[in-house]
């Protein structure tokens, strides 16, 4: 299969076989101690939004290792002593140093050179240190020798250099500030930024992303996914997966960021943010309101904004704190809220009333949360250390001891449990709260919020940089490619 990209011959046919992928899933007791599963055969349509942009996966000796699974003769690389570890290596350091998942970028080389074999029909020749078809357009002759080479060539001095091409030409289609960068190679001025995520790739836009073939991006995460589930990388972190077969619930959501930016997915629409308000403080959380049709976003300061059908009940906005109100929790008629101060102190508005606080009792760390009851009449606190402080018609089922980055606390639809969220992806659970994955295995960045199914029997984690992973019935629809500011918020629409 020859021809099909703008600069570079064609993928190696005998790659391009679609095949289902295994992965090892993983389970764990009620306090989120993971073991690990056998997982059933995972073979969703490729869909979704996978960044170019972010940090790697998998490490070298994970990349080598499906390396060899995949391709059982010894690659060609003359410069690098024929290691493949090696050039992961080179793969892993490029992609860290200017934001571009290396891990990836290998996979595509994988298939750019036919399992790094440089095929005798193909325009690059092994010892040329080019390892994506860089500056190989059709029609040009095959490749000879480097001195041969004319301009512009396709041979570089050191496999380090023709990574770093490679990796900048990523940067370049997938962020449109690198015009303001100085760079070894950029895309033609008319693509700099159209493709931030990988399934973008290919010619189905119009306009040639890398390569012409429509497929391009998804064959690439296709090998990926299979990479990463040969290293027993949970199904749930396949988050490019969104026809997953166990993903049921949830037909839209909504990431928001701190900036008061809304991004919707699925049947969620955009009904206004706060982007073009100057805020005097981030925004920390949101919640949408029951009728689906409008939502809360709530700042630091205690500042409360209420968009579309939301109804406002009054804010902390101009009321001098003595802490800062990292969170807030909607009644379940959406007609009041809560908001919890850092330092335990509990603000009622609208129908929500007060069974406590913790104003003025002694806290080893931080109140990050508040949760209502499904009544109303109760709620949890969470510190940042873990403890949980349980007011009103609120049962106490256990939490974390000993730890250190909570990041949010959710209950069950039932209230007879809960779930905790920690900064690096871990979740355990307490009560009726099942453990069904987290993000700890995923290699994400610091997640932020989650929310639960309304069965029950599913979550989705939240990162810092927007991704969104899915468990157990929680169906992905998708997750920002890149966020104009931190992720502060998630919210179900249905």
């Amino acid at each position: 299969m020859t021809g099909i990209k703008h600069r570079a011959i064609g993928l190696v046919a005998g790659l391009l076989a679609m095949t289902a992928l295994g992965s090892a899933a993983a389970t764990s007791n009620r306090t989120g101690t993971l073991t690990t599963t056998s997982a059933p055969t995972f073979t969703g349509i490729l869909s979704g939004q996978t960044p170019v942009l972010g940090a790697s996966l998998l490490n070298a000796d994970q990349l080598a290792l499906w390396y060899t699974s995949k391709h059982a003769a010894p690659p060609n690389l003359p410069n690098l002593n024929n290691d493949i570890k090696a050039l992961a290596q080179i793969y892993l350091a490029e992609g860290a140093a200017d934001g571009v998942r290396g891990d990836i970028a290998f996979v595509q080389s994988f298939i750019e050179t036919g399992a790094f074999g440089f095929p005798s029909y193909g325009q690059i020749r092994a010892d040329f240190n080019n390892f994506s078809g860089m500056f190989a357009f059709n029609n040009r002759p095959t490749g000879t020798t480097c001195a041969a080479e004319t301009s512009p060539s396709r041979c570089f001095t050191t496999p380090q250099l023709g990574v770093r091409y490679q990796i900048q030409l990523l940067r370049g289609y997938a962020d449109a500030t690198v015009t303001h960068l100085s760079r070894l190679i950029k895309p033609p001025s008319d693509r700099i930024g159209l493709a931030p995520w990988w399934e973008l790739f290919g010619g189905q836009s119009g306009k040639a992303i890398w390569a012409t073939a429509p497929n391009y991006g998804t064959t690439i995460l296709t090998y990926y996914a299979g990479a990463l589930a040969k290293n027993g990388v949970n199904n749930q972190c396949l988050s490019y997966f969104t026809g997953a077969p166990t993903g049921t619930v949830g037909n839209g959501y909504w990431v928001f960021g701190s900036d008061g930016a809304v991004y919707p997915f699925g049947t969620a629409q955009n009904l206004g943010d706060l982007t073009k308000i100057k805020l005097w403080a981030p925004i920390v959380s949101a919640e949408v309101v029951p009728d689906k049709k409008g939502y809360f976003l709530q700042a630091l300061d205690g500042g409360l904004f209420a968009i579309g059908s939301a109804k406002f009940k009054g804010s902390l906005g101009n009321v001098k704190l003595w802490a800062p109100v990292n969170d807030f929790a909607s009644t379940p008629n959406g007609r009041g809220y809560r908001m919890a101060a850092s330092d335990g102190g509990v603000f009622n508005f609208g129908n929500a009333h007060f069974y406590g606080s913790l104003g003025g009792v002694p806290l080893k760390t931080p109140i990050i949360g508040i949760e209502n009851t499904p009544s109303g009449n109760g709620y949890w606190l969470s510190e940042e250390g873990g403890k949980i402080y349980a007011f009103g018609d609120a049962g106490y089922f256990g939490n974390i001891h000993r730890t250190h980055g909570i990041v949010d606390i959710k209950t069950t639809p039932t209230g007879k449990g809960y779930y905790q969220l920690r900064k690096d992806g871990a979740i355990a659970a307490f009560g009726d709260a099942q453990f069904l994955g987290d993000q700890r295995s995923c290699g994400l960045a610091a997640a932020t919020h989650m929310v639960v199914t309304p069965t029950g029997l599913g979550y989705w984690i939240v990162s810092k940089t927007g991704s969104v992973l899915a468990f157990g019935d929680a169906k992905a629809l998708g997750m920002p490619a890149t966020t104009s500011a931190a992720v502060a918020g998630f919210a179900l629409q249905g």
